[in-house]
Order: structure tokens, then C-alpha cells, then sequence
């Protein structure tokens, strides 16, 4: 009997170790399938790239292209032998498959555009081109989601000084058209990169994207004007200025939601933080200081701030918002002085275009939208989706038609 027992039990501990062997295995090839690199002997690539795989592609020249998506992507790959020392990261979020083609020259001369593009401005600042790397993007059906990171890096041809922009063409327009784009720190090794986004792009479009730095012409006083922009949303937010220690008493004495996300600190961790407490006495002191001013006036490494102002926003006892081309801070109200519909709206052109069209026809509908835009109807759908979300639009069913009309009780149309 004991005997028998001693059998099972050494049977049991047998079955528990060959799962645990299972498991590490599926998780070696899961890993293996989810990301793979790929070392390319000439400028070109043909590839499939599966539902959530990340693939690391080498080419010569010290040029690095990465691509993620969720979902199958029949990638064709091609760079200019003259592009040097360049990297980029492609994000695509999609419900459909698609086939993929994207070439990369140093100039719109050498893809045969005759009409070129005038260089963008922003306000005073005149932008210039000398990435020398500009992606023409093909696809055969809309593109939801698409996110280009660059790794702001002098080795990729980026340097940590300058402030650069993603830029977006098709041949159908005047000019260059800015992406809102933003810089970040990869928390995990503390380096600096660029990201923005592209939505709802169409298929069978030829789409030109790049990076231009900006620049101050000799006759501009950009500087000026960026600080008196920030300074006026300051002023805005004067009636909000208050002592540390009052702010403190209004913070542990509110009642708002808070999603801690990863973190499990107590309020009093938060704010009883010696870094912490300082940035909060910072931007008490000056509402819409942004991020580099923070960096000089803590003297904390890079990748250290953005922890802690990622604490501070998550707890909201600050907020953020894009002032020109810096991210600014504020102490956290309700009641912010800019409006996040507004910049929500600017990053999209076509979705405020959508907007505008309901609001001069009430009562259209999908289709008649998809028909007057002549794009792709998933796109459409797209930016209706995000209207609803933002409180900017209602449905009225009206026999087999869901018509649309504009929420003039929203605060948008209230302002306007």
C-alpha cells in the first residue's frame, strides 16, 4: 500500500515536470513567433508579418526598420542605396489584412514628383528638410491606426537638441501637412524617441511621410512668441494659484476617481515624495512650465521625471497639455484651460472635416458621408466612432437609417 502511494506520488511530481517543460517551451515559441530579426544582405525585403508579431528588419548601412501589427501584413520592403544610418519603428493597428509597400528615397525628386511640395511652416517657425529619408506608403485597403516612432539618437541621423516633426503628403495637395508628434523616454533604457500617429489612411493612396526640424529664420522671434503663448496660458490659470501646503489639503480632501493602474502608493506616498513634492511646488508656482524647464529646475535624470510626472498624472494632482511644440503642466482641475476636445479634434483634420459636414447637413448618414468623402467606408465609420466618444454627436433611427446630428448641448458647440 505504501509502496503504491510512493509510485502516484512519484507519478504526480513526473506529470507536474513535464508541464512545467510544456510550458516553457510554448512560451520559448511564442516568444520566438511574437518577435524575430531579420539580417538582409541587399536594400530590399519581401516578408509576411503575422498577427501580433514584432520584426526587426537589418539592412545595409546601419538602416534598422521595425514593424509591429495585429494583423497579416504582406510587406514589401525597399530602401535607397544612398539612405544611411536610419531607423524607424511602424505600428499598424487594423481589422483587415493588407498588402503592404513602402520604398524609401532621400528626396520627392527622385520619386518623379514634378510639383514639389513647399517645406511646412508652424506659426513663426519655418521647418526644413534634412532627414534625408522619405517613406512613400502603399496599401490596398484603409489603415485604422498607424504609429511611427523614430529613436531621437545622433547615430539615426536625430539630435537630442533639436525639436523635429513627423510630416505627412499626398499628391493630391498643396503642401506638407504637421503630425502632432511627441517625445518621449523609453523607460527601460532612458533614450529619448519620437512618436506620432497617422489615422484612418485610405487605400490605393500614395502617402509620403518624413520628419522636418524646425528652425528659427533670422528675422523670426519664435522664442518670443513660444514663451509669450505659454506665459498667456499661464495667465489662464492664475486663479489657480495656491500654496503647496492649501493644494495638499484640497487634494486629500476631494472625491474623484482615481485608476492607480501599476502603482500602489497611498496618497501621502505620493505626495510626501521629496521629487515629487518638489515638481508639484514647481508647477503650482508656474502652470504650464513644460517638461525640459522641469528637467533643469529638478536636476533629475530624464527618465526619473517622467516617472514621477507619470505618478503625479495618474494620481491627478497634475495634468498635461501640448502648448506649441512643448508639453506643458498644470495643477489638476475638472476644469481645465484648454479644452481636450479641441486638441483631440486638431490632430485630426478629416475628423473635424466629418464634424463639420453633420453640423451643416443634420440628419445625414454613413453612406451618404462615405459617397461625398469617396473613402473607404471603414474610415468613415472610424472617425463617427470617435465623435460619439467625445460626446459630440447623436443618432436618430429613422426606418433602415441611423442619421446623424451634432450635439449642440456639448460644450464644443456651446463655445463655437
Amino acid at each position: 500500500m505504501i509502496f503504491n502511494r510512493r509510485i502516484t506520488k512519484k507519478k504526480h511530481r513526473l506529470k507536474i515536470l513535464f508541464v512545467f517543460i510544456l510550458i516553457l517551451e510554448f512560451n520559448f515559441f511564442f516568444y520566438y513567433v511574437l518577435a524575430r530579426d531579420e539580417d538582409i544582405p541587399d536594400f530590399w525585403t519581401e516578408d509576411t508579418v503575422n498577427p501580433g508579431e514584432h520584426v526587426s528588419y537589418y539592412f545595409p548601412n546601419n538602416i534598422i526598420f521595425e514593424i509591429s501589427t495585429d494583423s497579416l501584413i504582406d510587406l514589401y520592403m525597399e530602401y535607397d542605396n544612398n539612405i544611411k544610418n536610419r531607423q524607424s519603428y511602424f505600428m499598424f493597428s487594423n481589422n483587415e489584412s493588407m498588402s503592404l509597400n513602402i520604398t524609401s528615397k532621400t528626396s520627392m525628386k527622385s520619386y518623379g514628383i514634378s510639383n514639389l511640395p513647399p517645406n511646412p511652416k508652424k506659426g513663426n517657425f519655418q521647418l526644413r528638410y534634412k532627414y534625408n529619408c522619405i517613406f512613400r506608403i502603399r496599401v490596398n485597403t484603409s489603415i485604422e491606426n498607424l504609429t511611427i516612432m523614430y529613436r531621437k539618437n545622433s547615430l539615426y541621423g536625430l539630435r537630442p537638441s533639436i525639436n523635429y516633426s513627423l510630416a505627412i503628403y499626398e499628391t493630391n495637395q498643396d503642401s506638407w501637412e504637421l503630425i502632432d508628434t511627441e517625445e518621449k523616454i523609453n523607460e527601460s533604457t532612458l533614450e529619448p524617441y519620437l512618436e506620432g500617429t497617422l489615422l484612418g489612411l485610405g487605400g490605393g493612396i500614395d502617402y509620403f511621410v518624413t520628419l522636418f526640424e524646425f528652425t528659427v529664420e533670422s528675422y523670426d522671434w519664435t522664442w518670443l512668441i513660444t514663451t509669450i503663448l505659454i506665459t498667456v496660458v499661464s495667465i489662464l490659470s492664475i486663479a489657480y494659484l495656491i500654496s503647496k501646503r492649501d493644494y495638499f489639503q484640497y487634494l486629500r480632501t476631494r472625491t474623484i476617481s482615481i485608476e492607480k493602474g501599476a502603482h500602489r502608493l497611498s496618497l501621502d506616498d505620493v505626495l510626501e515624495n521629496e521629487n515629487r513634492s518638489k515638481i508639484i511646488e514647481l508647477i503650482l508656482n508656474e502652470p504650464g512650465v513644460h517638461f525640459n524647464e522641469l528637467l533643469r529646475k529638478t536636476s533629475l535624470a530624464a527618465g526619473n521625471l517622467v516617472w514621477h510626472l507619470d505618478i503625479l498624472q495618474t494620481y491627478k494632482i497634475i495634468g498635461k497639455k501640448r502648448v506649441g511644440n512643448f508639453i506643458a503642466y498644470f495643477p489638476y482641475y475638472q476644469k481645465n484651460p484648454i479644452s481636450n476636445i479641441d486638441l483631440k479634434l486638431q490632430k485630426s483634420k478629416f475628423t473635424l472635416e466629418i464634424l463639420e459636414m453633420i453640423e451643416q447637413d443634420p440628419g445625414i448618414w454613413n453612406n451618404l458621408i462615405t459617397k461625398k468623402l469617396k473613402v473607404d467606408h471603414k474610415t468613415i465609420q472610424y472617425h463617427i466612432r470617435k465623435l460619439e466618444e467625445l460626446g459630440l454627436i447623436n443618432f436618430k433611427k429613422e426606418g433602415r437609417k441611423k442619421k446623424i446630428f451634432p450635439n449642440l448641448e456639448s460644450d464644443y458647440f456651446n463655445k463655437k
